[in-house]
């Protein structure tokens, strides 16, 4: 968990200057050293320190004050003193003793706002003279990437994951944008996300009001925007809303957007129907550029299906998902691959006893799991079983994890052989033409998700692939009266006189 220390003073405070001076040196040279600086103008220092003391009940009197407080919603903060105090604490936790201060800066000190602009124009102008053709280049390299419908609290998960792998790296902005949300939310995630991966200094979060703004530089949109289901809601009536949502969201991609944008769904709500709709809406971007996530579906079964088949969970790839995911779907554990290491004996083997030299060959190979799982018929029941315990954590990480697995692969990390889990545009391969997006096997060709058709048919016994096409072609063609509310209704058991 990270820690963010708080510097407050008097803008005209000496000692308040040089303790953010020592901050400011230590976080460009620390990488887990963040801080946030508040100046307060002298009319205003009292009673805002007095504020500050009732509600942590503590009795500091000058300038400045400094407290540390976790990274997170709700940390109470841990009260460290004034100037003095923080800079025996640096020399006890970071061994920091001595600091240069050149007679350049000895008349800064009066105007800390003074000297805060001075050092920052400072070093923009050290940076562009020494390293301005790196700077560029590297800048050009980097993604930027926008998420509509933040106040989803999936967003904080793919912020975090963002931010926190080796992908961070390759990220120059991450737009958050949310229409049903208020402005102090979005400025609340901001906030709190741009204390994640602190050696990137700068603004990587960014809430916009107006998402087209943020559309127009885009490469990559995240829409974790839809209509969840509700009881009072028929199934038509449901899939309306979603569809009225998305056709919104198609619009601002048209008017805004770039060519080359990718657009990624997450597993929420009626998925591939969303996906859909967008395709069928826009006329701007390429279609076989809009997928949907559905590997978090296998990844929830395959904890499962391990300890079953008694294989273990790392040498198991994630079991094929097919289907119009949010929908229904097949999750096909029989053509699920895992890796296997065959023993071959030599023929001295059988013969000779307590050998020392070598008694055959270990090769790998990759089997399915049809045999291991044929004769089980637990594996749903238990899978049902979890998700019931589960069920008071609504939010799913394997959603996130899938999410983000998916962008390191197709944009910074390519791979062609690699084959996941995506709801895509169908191509005949499979049998399937169906004219949506509809979740199977995937691989990158030319920077394109297209259908990986050299994977396994599905093999279950109950579920077939057509039957999963005729669905989705039927609720494409759902009107919103359709499929009504279903109203539950108990017969009266009183006994009449």
């Amino acid at each position: 968990m990270g820690v963010r220390y708080v510097i407050a003073g008097e803008s005209q405070c000496d000692l308040f200057a040089e303790i953010c001076l020592v901050a400011d040196y230590l976080a460009q040279r620390l990488p887990d050293f963040c801080y946030e600086r508040i100046e307060k103008p002298v009319t205003e220092w009292k009673p805002w320190l007095q504020k500050i003391n009732q509600k942590n009940k503590w009795h500091h009197t000058g300038s400045p004050i400094v407290w540390k407080e976790l990274l997170m919603a709700g940390s109470k903060p841990f009260y460290i003193g004034y100037a003095s105090e923080f800079l025996e604490y640096c020399y006890s936790y970071y061994k920091f003793d001595v600091f240069f201060a050149p007679k350049r800066f000895e008349y800064l000190i009066d105007s800390s706002g003074q000297f805060q602009k001075k050092l920052k124009l400072e070093m923009k102008r050290v940076a562009r003279i020494d390293n301005s053709d790196l700077i560029e280049k590297f800048t050009k390299n980097k993604g930027i990437i926008c998420i509509s419908g933040a106040g989803n609290p999936l967003s904080l998960f793919i912020i975090s994951g963002l931010l926190e792998q080796d992908v961070k790296k390759n990220i120059s902005k991450i737009y958050i944008y949310d229409e049903n949300c208020s402005q102090s939310l979005m400025e609340f995630i901001e906030h709190e996300c741009n204390y994640v991966g602190t050696e990137y200094l700068g603004k990587i979060v960014k809430y916009v009001e107006k998402i087209g703004a943020a559309l127009t530089s885009s490469d990559l949109l995240i829409i974790l925007d839809y209509v969840p289901f509700q009881s009072t809601y028929s199934i038509g009536e449901w899939l309306y809303k979603n569809k009225k949502l998305m056709e919104n969201i198609a619009s601002n991609i048209n008017a805004t957007a770039s060519p080359k944008l990718y657009v990624v769904l997450p597993n929420l709500g009626p998925a591939c129907y969303n996906a859909t709709i967008i395709a069928n809406s826009i006329t701007k971007i390429n279609k076989n550029n809009i997928v949907v996530v559905t590997s978090d579906i296998g990844l929830e079964i395959a904890s499962v299906a391990a300890e079953i088949a008694e294989v273990p969970l790392r040498n198991m790839f994630c079991p094929p998902v097919w289907g119009f995911v949010g929908i229904n779907h097949l999750v096909d554990i029989r053509t699920t691959i895992h890796k296997y290491d065959s023993f071959n004996p030599y023929e001295r083997y059988t013969k000779v006893k307590n050998s020392t030299l070598c008694i055959g060959t270990i090769t790998p190979e990759m089997r399915t799991m049809e045999y291991l799982m044929f004769f089980d018929e637990t594996l749903w029941n238990k899978v049902a079983d979890r998700k019931k315990k589960m069920s008071e954590r609504p939010i799913s990480i394997a959603k996130a994890v899938a999410l983000l697995n998916l962008i390191k692969i197709w944009l910074f990390d390519p791979n062609p052989s690699y084959v996941i889990n995506l709801g895509i545009q169908c191509n005949g391969s499979f049998g399937l033409s169906f004219k949506g997006v509809f979740s199977q096997p995937a691989h990158l060709v030319n920077g394109e998700w297209r259908p990986a058709s050299n994977y396994i048919m599905p093999k279950d016994p109950q579920v077939k692939i057509q039957y999963l096409q005729q669905i989705a072609e039927i609720v494409m063609k759902l009107k919103k009266s359709d499929l009504k509310q279903v109203v539950t209704y108990t017969p009266c058991v009183c006994k009449h006189k």
